[in-house]
């Protein structure tokens, strides 16, 4: 069986990866680059949503953060990943 962490790597600047939980996969941290907080970045796989989240203030007010950007990532702000979602086995 291929797990969610064979097909999508954390990025090298990753300070931790976690498990997935269901409806959250690929999830790790990353550390803020002003404060000492660590902000969680996973793949949605929720029924209409298959979009990158971030749990900071800014990726959950507009959809996408720098966080996202500099893992190379796309948040809700531009929908669902059709792409990726077939890459989980999801769509």
């Amino acid at each position: 069986m291929t797990t969610t962490a064979s097909i999508i790597k954390a990025p090298s600047h990753a300070v931790e990866v976690l498990p997935d939980n269901g409806r959250w996969v690929c999830r790790f941290k990353v550390k803020s680059s002003s404060t000492n907080n660590k902000w969680l970045i996973s793949f949605d796989t929720a029924k209409g949503a298959g979009y990158w989240v971030c749990n900071c203030p800014g990726c959950l007010r507009h959809g996408q953060c720098k966080h996202l950007d500099a893992a190379g990532l796309r948040g809700r702000k531009f929908g669902r990943q059709l792409d990726t979602l077939r890459e989980l086995g999801l769509a």
